[in-house]
């Protein structure tokens, strides 16, 4: 795992860099929803000047991740139903159009998706799953070739990193989800990528249903 704490490392593109890096904060954690980030706190941190700062703030307010505030600069957005409604489908869609759209799934590309879905299925850490479901979900949009679909379904990934982290930090089984993650891969492995694709629809609207849920318990937000 990354570090994600202490200055940014010089000898990399220094905008995408504090970018990422804020990024790593939000799913880690450590900027949890309704925190407030100012560009000052952030640039001293990670040692840098404001401006790539405030570049990377105004990238993940477009992105859905921040809401600007006048009293407060930027905060991590609140948890809400609407907002997982909206984009967990987009992604069932996106993912499940990445499958039908492209050709046979390569023996590396399979190999690959089998090693992260197992070590997804041994591990425990919750910041770790979710890096590690995050890039199970990344390989699966990269077999269709299309570059824009997966930049696409990265920048929702992004968007919703709030909840799944914050679930995969609450609820102890992902027993489910990992079981639609192998019945995925064997249906690819079988060369039935609408099989997949049903699954993958199946597998996110299942997860919007379990965010949900959680999401209307008392001592969540809603």
């Amino acid at each position: 795992m990354t570090d994600d704490r202490g200055p940014i490392q010089r000898g990399q593109p220094l905008r995408e860099a504090v970018y990422r890096r804020v990024i790593a904060l939000i799913s880690s954690g450590d900027y949890s929803p309704g925190t407030a980030l100012t560009e000052a706190a952030i640039s001293r941190s990670l040692e840098v000047s404001r401006t790539p700062v405030r570049e990377a703030l105004i990238r993940l307010e477009a992105e859905g991740v921040l809401q600007s505030s006048l009293a407060r600069g930027f905060v991590v957005r609140p948890l809400t139903r609407s907002e997982a409604e909206e984009i967990y489908p987009i992604l069932g869609a996106l993912e499940s159009l990445a499958l039908t759209t492209s050709g046979a799934t390569t023996e590396s590309s399979l190999g690959d998706l089998r090693a992260v879905a197992r070590e997804l299925s041994e591990c425990d850490d919750p910041v770790r799953r979710w890096q590690l479901d995050s890039h199970w979900h990344d390989l699966l949009t990269a077999t269709s070739g299309n570059a824009k679909l997966v930049e696409m379904a990265q920048s929702l990934r992004t968007s919703i990193s709030r909840y799944e982290l914050t679930y995969m930090r609450l609820v102890g089984s992902r027993a489910e989800a990992d079981a639609q993650h192998r019945a995925i891969l064997d249906a690819l492995a079988d060369g039935d990528r609408e099989r997949a694709a049903d699954i993958v629809r199946r597998h996110w609207r299942d997860g919007l249903e379990q965010v949900l849920h959680w999401l209307t318990l008392d001592d969540r937000p809603a």
